[in-house]
């Protein structure tokens, strides 16, 4: 032990007398420990010693280790560095290890290895069935340029990888990554692939985005949730960005515009909602663009269709199944160079109205894709483009682009002779040009789902049921059911109706319900299938006996949820994060209990109601939230102080509304609030001991009665109550003297109250009481009193 040896020849592990007869027991390993593997002796002397495995950040490179150690491995050879990758990494077991571990076989002859002047520059080892973790002493190899293991089941550690310094190229495509911590110190890399991979419904890592020199970066199926970070734009040198097939919602940053290297940019398959950004289409180099979302249930992009005429390069344009609106700008990639090259442009499945612009006769090969739209004509000019739609419209004509008005096939327009624009039956059809369904069809289709709702609901008995299951009459004037325009489902309001059992989960599958309102029904209510339902916005579910939120995290739309009053417990799941477009949430009056998430990735919060539950830990601030403007977690256990930058994003000119009354918090009332105008600020019956006398001069506040009472119209002080409130109002009610008060906005007078032990356990009480004062002595010697 304690050599430079390479190697046991296999012969000498059966020498059963050997090392006083261990090596009948723990064969080669009783002469020497492999590379990689280590203990006091450099040999398993006993079954209580054997030889243990290197930490993967440290580790050993020859036969007989005593120690393991990164420092001395720095100088470790690259032929003792690819050894200990064969051995971590299951090399035994590769599809291809030819060369591998044979000292007469060149290091540059082993499979997968490239070399460049007998140095080692590549690793090649795709789809090789290895295993383990590769240890990230493979950074070492200091001439590194290329790494791919892409298609294994193995880990990748990244600790090191500076050592890597002329590393370009990462392929980790389809393994077993999850964290890639310490990536962003590979300051050289130029190419990495991410994708088909598992991170588990996390954000984008930001390390990615310091990685500043990257061309190539590749991200989809890989299961990324939450936004798409501003920090894209620091990625400036981007000339490719595959991020398709991810779980990416909210707005896209404008920051997207600092990509003026971008040639390819595909954001398809997510759940983006907004505008598209205008600092999108400066772009001057890209060619192809995809944010369509065939796959995902989701209202997707909306507002009006940029026109993409200051792009030169785009050749290809997917924006397809969202919900754009307006009209198809008459200068529709206007910008682009060579006009006789073949364009393609994906808006199938929007919201755009109109006439098809004659303009677009500058292209002369132009394959557009409009089904499924609210298209009103087609220019005849347009009809006679010959090399248009893949040379269809020679044969056609119009219904090449979109089939007519009353026809239908599932493509919105024929593009073969097997795939006619056919006639629609009954009497509804639609008015538009390039129909992928008929109305008649897509209404008889919705009304099963309704007629199943009925029944799965105990419909017979509901308070009212006008028109339901009567097929004489339209299903947009059953009682309870709106439509858009006429057309098809958009709203089910059955509130207190008496509904009972599950709800079937086919009513998600109307493809434009937007509004569900179902509170104060009795009913067993699920969200399996609700991603389903890519329009819904409002989902009102308040005392409905609800228990559990499993699965609401796939409704990517909702603007509004309500779940008051049921029999929710335990923690907030975390899903609740993955709702961007949250704009209300409303969980109060149930069971809920653990600490309260920060919700920092829902920007678009305004109004959150969750008090009367269990809630616990310290208060969240709640810092990153600029349009959260009402917040009420009352009735909870929140302790220790307000934080000092409670609502510190919030725009301090809108009126605001705190309610934190009945929890545990203590401490002062922080001046950062000082900000504020107009703020309505309840926080009686708490362990608070102080106001900052800022706030004491804010006349707008509690509805102008800080004005009038100063510091008392927002908390009466210790010696004082006011009954109810807590606090000195206008309506009459003034702080008197209570000999039990020792914090400040007591609205009972009483031993009991003055102590905070109201709903106490006895041992609780004990402790809170000894709190109380130690809290209320301290603010007599902060005060000066």
């Amino acid at each position: 032990a304690g050599n430079k040896i390479t190697g046991v020849a296999d012969e000498l592990c059966s020498k059963q007398n050997w090392m006083g007869g261990e090596v009948a027991e723990a064969e080669c390993d009783a002469i020497l420990c492999p590379p990689n593997a280590y203990n006091d002796f450099g040999r398993q002397t006993g079954s209580d010693t054997p030889c243990a495995q290197c930490p993967f950040t440290y580790g050993s490179e020859y036969y007989g280790s005593s120690g393991c150690g990164f420092g001395q491995m720095e100088d470790m050879s690259d032929v003792g560095i690819l050894r200990l990758f064969y051995v971590a990494t299951g090399g035994d077991s590769w599809v291809n290890n030819a060369g591998w571990m044979e000292d007469e076989t060149p290091v540059c002859e082993w499979h997968g290895i490239h070399c460049v002047g007998g140095v080692v520059d590549a690793l090649h080892l795709p789809s090789n069935q290895l295993t383990g973790t590769v240890p990230p002493i493979i950074f070492q190899l200091s001439s590194l340029q290329i790494f791919n293991v892409g298609d294994n089941p193995v880990d990748v550690i990244f600790s090191g990888i500076e050592s890597a310094g002329e590393l370009e190229g990462l392929y980790l495509d389809a393994t077993l990554v999850k964290d890639i911590t310490g990536i962003s110190e590979a300051r050289n890399l130029r190419t990495l692939h991410l994708q088909q991979n598992d991170f588990g419904s996390a954000d984008i890592p930001e390390e990615i985005f310091e990685l500043e020199d990257l061309r190539h970066l590749y991200l989809s199926n890989s299961n990324f949730a939450g936004p798409l970070s501003n920090k894209i734009g620091n990625l400036v040198n981007l000339e490719e960005f595959y991020c398709h097939g991810n779980y990416l919602s909210g707005t896209i940053p404008g920051e997207i515009g600092n990509l003026q290297e971008a040639e390819i940019i595909n954001l398809s398959e997510n759940f983006f909602t907004g505008e598209l950004p205008l600092e999108l289409t400066n772009l001057r180099r890209l060619k192809t663009l995809f944010i369509d979302s065939f796959t995902r249930s989701t209202a997707g992009l909306s507002g009006p269709l940029p026109a993409f005429d200051q792009m030169p390069s785009l050749r290809e344009l997917y924006l397809g199944s969202n919900s754009l609106t307006g009209t198809i700008p008459e200068g529709l990639l206007g910008g682009v160079s060579d006009r006789d090259e073949r364009i393609t442009i994906g808006l199938k499945s929007n919201q755009l109205t109109g006439t098809v612009p004659e303009e677009l006769l500058r292209f002369s090969h132009l394959n557009i894709d409009i089904a499924g739209n609210m298209i009103e004509e087609i220019p005849q000019s347009l009809c006679e483009m010959k090399h248009w739609m893949d040379g269809t419209v020679d044969k056609y004509g119009c219904e090449a682009i979109l089939c007519e008005p009353g026809k239908f096939n599932q493509f919105g327009r024929q593009s073969t002779e097997e795939h006619p624009c056919m006639d629609c039956g009954g009497s509804e059809t639609s008015p538009y040009l390039g129909s992928v369904f008929c109305l008649s069809e897509e209404k008889h289709r919705e009304k099963q789902i309704l007629k199943l709702f009925y029944q799965k609901t105990g419909g017979r008995n509901w308070k009212s049921k006008d028109n339901w299951n009567n097929d004489d009459v339209d299903i947009c004037h059953w009682y309870g059911v709106s439509c858009h325009e006429g057309r098809t489902v958009s709203s089910l309001q059955l509130g207190s109706n008496n509904l009972v059992g599950t709800p079937p989960r086919e009513i998600f599958d109307l493809p434009n319900l937007k509004w569900l309102w179902l509170f104060s029904n009795p009913i067993d209510f699920k969200f399996d299938g609700i991603g389903q339902a890519g329009q819904l916005t409002s989902l009102l579910l308040d005392s409905t006996g609800l228990t559990s939120l499993e699965g609401v995290g796939d409704a990517f739309a909702l603007v509004d949820l309500d779940v008051r009053f049921n029999r929710l417990s335990g923690s907030l799941p975390t899903e609740i994060s993955r709702l961007l477009n949250l704009v209300t949430f409303s969980c109060a009056d149930n069971n809920l209990s653990g600490e309260f998430p920060s919700l920092s990735r829902l920007k678009k919060l305004q109004n959150l109601r969750a008090g009367n539950n269990k809630f616990s830990g310290q208060l969240p601030a709640f810092s990153t939230h600029p349009d959260l403007t009402t917040v009420d977690l009352s009735g909870n256990r929140f302790e220790g102080p307000i934080p000092p930058d409670f609502l510190g994003n919030t725009d301090a000119s809108e009126p605001i509304y705190i309610d934190l009354t009945s929890n545990s918090i203590d401490g002062v009332v922080p001046g950062g609030l000082s900000r504020f105008d107009t703020l309505t600020l309840y926080l009686k019956d708490n362990r608070i001991t102080g106001i900052d006398q800022s706030l004491c001069r804010q006349e707008k506040w509690n509805g102008g009665d800080v004005g009038a009472f100063d510091c008392d119209g927002i908390l009466c002080p210790t010696g004082t109550w006011a009954p109810g409130v807590g606090r000195a109002s206008k309506d009459g009610v003034q702080c008197e003297a209570c000999e039990f008060s020792m914090t400040f906005g007591l609205s009972e007078c009483s031993r009991e109250a003055g102590l905070g032990l109201r709903g106490q356990s006895s041992v609780g009480a004990l402790r809170v009481g000894a709190v109380t004062l130690i809290s209320f002595f301290t603010a007599l010697v902060v005060l000066g009193l």
